[in-house]
């Protein structure tokens, strides 16, 4: 599946919806935690009466994850965004998608594996810097659909008795697909370089036609290894780790016959790919696509694939991120995405002096 690795913005809210928006982060916050009680005198004098945190209306992470994302996210059609060394993406003219679809993307989660830090969490041991990239990808996941308004689901799939664990996605993609207008599914490895840039965006910038029943990127390939990602035909596999699925009048054709396959009914020899590496991905590159070539847009590994260090086919995620080693860095992108949007209205209160910044005109003890 891999070889080794050798922002428009919308209009800024006013000062005291940018303030508003880190108390609320930090009010969440201790709503979370064990709450504090606070005694209050009572009118009669000597009677006090305990509140605590929990008794005030405080807003629920996904409010909070909204406002504070409200300033840096980017409108399905906005011109182009900017890296952060500030070169610009620009987008096609005539983007297809100018409105926001809210619920009618999925953004999805597998595992037949619960989260360990749901273990941690109910023992009272629950600590950011001690939980897996497992959990890390799956946060990101779903803080990212709740930026965007998306649907969100981590489906905890059975394993199977015969095949490889990864099997699971070919049928909880058809058991979901007819809900929504679009499915992102996502390893738990693999993550959103930028929370602030909508699915729509990106589709926009991959051209992604109704036809399109798949959207997913190549993994890397190298002349000196030419078949370690490639198909019996010499052709590059596609990455299954990152997928855009639509719901259109082929997306379940396919979806059988990819969860068919290793039952050698309409594909022979589809069996020997039940284990051997790399299970669902190398039957979907052998067989499937070939039978549904103008259903399935395949992406450059540079788009949706890799991670920056990866100079093989320049798979370095420049907009999804697929880390197949150093997966710990899931937590790295993350923490650096929200910290983003949790300092920028503080940096906001600085550079507007509002209260905060003081001009001192001469060093002298008045």
């Amino acid at each position: 599946m891999m070889l080794p690795s050798t922002a428009g913005r919308s209009p800024m809210f006013a000062l005291a919806c940018s303030a508003g928006a880190v108390l609320l982060f930090i009010f969440g916050f201790m709503a979370w935690s064990t709450p504090e009680r606070i005694p209050l005198p009572h009118s009669g004098g000597s009677t006090h009466v305990e509140m605590t945190f929990s008794d005030a209306k405080t807003p629920n992470i996904n409010d909070i994850l909204r406002i504070l994302y409200e300033p840096l996210k980017v409108a399905p059609s906005e011109p182009f965004i900017r890296e952060p060394n500030g070169t610009k993406i620009v987008l096609p003219e005539n983007p297809r998608y100018t409105k926001k679809m809210g619920s009618d993307i999925l953004i999805l989660d597998l595992d037949t594996r619960p989260l360990k830090s749901t273990e941690m969490f109910e023992k009272g041991e629950y600590d950011w810097r001690n939980i897996n990239h497992v959990s890390g990808g799956v946060f990101a996941h779903y803080a990212y659909a709740q930026i965007h308004g998306y649907d969100y689901k981590f489906v905890h799939a059975a394993e199977f008795e015969d095949r490889h664990a990864t099997w699971i996605k070919p049928s909880a993609l058809a058991n979901l697909i007819k809900d929504y207008k679009f499915i992102v599914f996502l390893d738990a490895d693999a993550t959103f370089r930028f929370m602030q840039l909508p699915m729509e965006w990106m589709m926009n910038y991959w051209n992604v036609e109704p036809h399109h029943s798949f959207v997913m990127a190549k993994d890397p390939w190298s002349p000196e290894e030419p078949q370690y990602n490639s198909d019996r035909f010499n052709r590059t596999y596609t990455n299954t780790g990152f997928m855009i699925v639509q719901n259109n009048k082929e997306v379940m054709p396919i979806l059988k016959a990819w969860h068919e396959c290793p039952d050698d009914t309409r594909y022979p020899n589809c069996s020997q790919w039940k284990e051997p590496k790399f299970h669902e991905q190398s039957a979907f590159g052998e067989y499937i696509r070939y039978d549904y070539e103008e259903n399935i847009k395949e992406l450059d590994c540079g788009q949706a694939n890799g991670f920056p260090g990866v100079q093989v086919s320049n798979c370095q995620g420049k907009f999804i991120r697929h880390y197949w080693f150093e997966k710990s860095l899931v937590k790295v992108d993350y923490r650096e995405n929200l910290m983003n949007a949790i300092t920028y209205p503080i940096q906001k209160m600085f550079a507007e002096k509002t209260g905060v910044v003081f001009d001192q005109k001469e060093n002298v003890i008045l």
